[in-house]
C-alpha cells in the first residue's frame, strides 16, 4: 500500500503522523508526505500515486484539512482515514454532507491504523478494526468499539524522523519535538481532556510515563540521525508531573545528551529543586500557563485549581534558575471583563517573562466551558454544528457575547507588546479603542516570530534556512 501523510508544514509535522509513519514503514508500506503549505500538494499526491491518504487534526483547523483532502482523494482515488482530537470528539465528521473523510480514528491510533492497514490489504474485516469511524450503506454512524490505552510506552516504535526528508532545505532539523508521556490528570475546562479520560473510562490507565532509558534511546538516536541537531522541544501537556521521573531524566540527560530543551510546566508543580535541576540539565526556556490574573475565572470558571500567589512563585523560581520564561493567557472568558484581561496583564508585567502568549477563550463542543456557554447564552449555536462557528486558530477573534468583545480581541493583539514595551501601557486604553486591526497583527506577527527564535528557540540557522523558516511562519495560521 501507498499512504500519503497530509500535515501543515515540514516545521510542525505532528509526531502522532510521525509515529503512524513507522508502523506502516515497518508492516512494508510505502510512506509520502504532503504539507497544506507547500505550492502544489495536488501535483505531490498526483505523483506519488496513493492508495491511502491520511492526517489528523485539531477542531476549528479540521476544515482545511478536510478541504484539501477532498481535492486529493478526487485527483488521486485515494481512500482518506482521518485521525487526532476533531474526530475523536466529533465522530460524526464521517457522516458530514461537505468533505467528509472515508473513515476515522477516535483517541489512540497506532493499534487502530495497523489493524486499517491489514483491513484494505484484505487481511481483517472492518468491524474487527477496534476506534474506527465510517459510515455504514444506509448512512448512519458506525463507531466501532475503542481498543484499551497503551499501557507500556516503551513498546511503541520511535516516531519516523525521515518522513519530511523530500521537503530537502525546507525540513527543519535543528530542533525536534519529542514526547515523553500522554494524558493528564488535571481536567481545565477548556481542554478536550475531561472527555477523552471519560471516553476512555475503564480502558486503561490515564496517565502513563515512557521510562527514562526509552527516552534516552530515541535521543541518542536522534543525535546520530541528524548531526546539525541543536535543541529538543518536549512536548507533553506537563513535563514535571512526577517529580522522582524529572531528577531521574534530569541527571541521565545532563550526562549522556547536554543539549538544550525546552518544555511545558504547570505552576503548581514547580518548586526551586525541579526549576534547579531543569535548568542544570540543559532547560533554556519553558512555557507556563497564567491563563488569568482573577482567581474565580480561573479557578471557577477554568478549574485551574491554583492560587494566584502560586503563579508568581512558580515564574520567580523558574527566572531565578536562569530559564527563559513563556506565559500563556486566555482572555475573552465568560463572565470575566476587560478590566479582568488588563489585569492579567498587569500579573504578567509582575512575573517578568520573556514572552506572553494571549489566546482568546474557544468554546470548542464538548468541553466544559463549551457547555457552560452554551447554556448561559454566550454562544448562540448548538453542538455539533457550533464546531463551524469556531474560528481556525484562537489567536483571531472570540465567537462569544462578551462585553467590550473588540477592545478584547485588540488587547489580545497588542497583550505580548504591552508588556516588552512600557510606554504602550501609559495609552493602551486609546489604542484599544483604535481599529487598527491589520496593524496590530502584523506587529503582534512579528514580535512574536522574533521572540520564537532568539528567546525561546535560540538555536543558530544559516541565512538560507532563517529565511525558509521566516517565510513558514508568516505563511502559516497555526501562530
Amino acid at each position: 500500500m501507498r499512504i500519503l501523510f497530509l500535515i501543515h508544514d515540514p516545521i510542525t509535522a505532528p509526531l502522532g503522523v510521525g509515529y503512524l509513519s513507522t508502523l506502516a514503514r515497518s508492516a512494508g508500506h510505502d510512506v509520502g508526505v504532503a504539507a497544506l503549505v507547500e505550492q502544489d500538494p495536488v501535483g505531490t499526491a498526483r505523483a506519488f500515486h496513493p492508495d491511502i491518504i491520511a492526517f489528523g487534526s485539531t477542531s476549528g483547523f479540521h476544515r482545511k484539512y478536510l478541504e484539501l483532502n477532498a481535492e486529493l482523494a478526487r485527483e488521486t482515488g485515494a481512500v482518506s482515514i482521518m485521525g487526532g482530537a476533531h474526530p475523536t470528539f466529533f465522530p460524526e465528521v464521517v457522516t458530514a454532507e461537505q468533505h467528509p473523510p472515508d473513515f476515522a480514528v477516535r483517541g489512540e491510533g497506532e493499534h487502530s491504523f495497523l489493524a486499517f492497514l491489514e483491513h484494505m490489504e484484505g487481511r481483517r474485516g472492518l468491524d474487527d478494526v477496534g476506534n474506527l469511524l465510517y459510515r455504514a450503506e444506509d448512512g448512519s454512524l458506525r463507531a466501532n468499539p475503542l481498543n484499551p490505552l497503551i499501557e507500556d510506552l516503551d513498546t511503541v516504535p520511535y516516531p519516523d524522523r525521515g518522513l519530511t526528508s523530500r521537503f530537502g532545505a525546507w525540513e527543519h532539523r535543528k530542533a525536534v519535538f519529542v514526547i515523553t508521556g500522554r494524558g493528564c490528570p488535571y481536567d481545565c475546562s477548556y481542554c478536550f481532556n475531561h472527555s477523552y479520560n471519560e471516553l476512555y473510562s475503564g480502558l486503561g490507565t490515564r496517565v502513563r510515563r515512557r521510562s527514562v532509558a526509552n527516552v534516552m534511546g530515541e535521543l541518542h538516536e536522534l543525535r546520530g540521525l541528524i548531526p546539525e541537531l541543536q535543541m529538543i522541544v518536549f512536548q507533553d501537556d506537563v513535563f514535571i508531573l512526577d517529580h522522582e521521573w524529572v531528577l531521574k531524566f534530569t541527571d541521565s540527560y545532563a550526562r549522556e545528551i547536554g543539549l538544550p530543551f525546552h518544555c511545558h510546566l504547570r505552576a503548581n508543580l514547580v518548586t526551586r529543586e525541579i526549576a534547579r535541576a531543569l535548568r542544570a540539565a540543559g532547560c533554556v526556556s519553558i512555557k507556563m500557563a497564567i491563563e488569568t490574573a482573577d482567581d474565580r475565572l480561573r479557578n471557577e470558571l477554568l478549574n485551574r485549581r491554583m492560587s494566584r500567589q502560586t503563579i508568581v512563585d512558580a515564574c520567580r523560581w523558574v527566572r531565578e534558575a536562569g530559564i527563559v520564561l513563556v506565559t500563556q493567557n486566555i482572555l475573552g472568558i465568560p463572565t470575566g471583563t476587560l478590566e479582568d484581561d488588563l489585569d492579567t496583564l498587569r500579573l504578567n508585567i509582575e512575573c517578568k517573562p520573556a514572552f506572553a502568549f494571549a489566546t482568546l477563550l474557544q468554546p470548542y463542543p464538548r468541553t466544559s466551558i463549551g457547555d457552560y456557554c452554551r447554556a448561559n447564552g454566550f454562544l448562540d449555536q448548538s453542538s455539533p454544528e457550533a464546531a463551524r462557528a469556531l474560528p481556525d486558530s484562537f489567536f483571531d477573534m472570540s465567537p462569544l457575547r462578551i462585553d467590550h468583545k473588540r477592545e478584547r480581541e485588540r488587547l489580545r493583539k497588542l497583550f505580548a507588546l504591552a508588556i516588552e514595551f512600557p510606554f504602550l501601557r501609559a495609552f493602551l486604553r486609546t489604542l484599544l479603542r483604535t481599529p487598527l486591526d491589520g496593524l496590530y497583527d502584523k506587529l503582534d506577527k512579528l514580535w512574536k516570530g522574533f521572540c520564537f527564535k532568539f528567546r525561546e528557540f535560540p538555536y543558530r540557522l544559516g541565512f538560507g534556512e532563517f529565511a525558509r523558516i521566516v517565510l513558514t511562519y508568516f505563511r502559516s495560521r497555526y501562530y
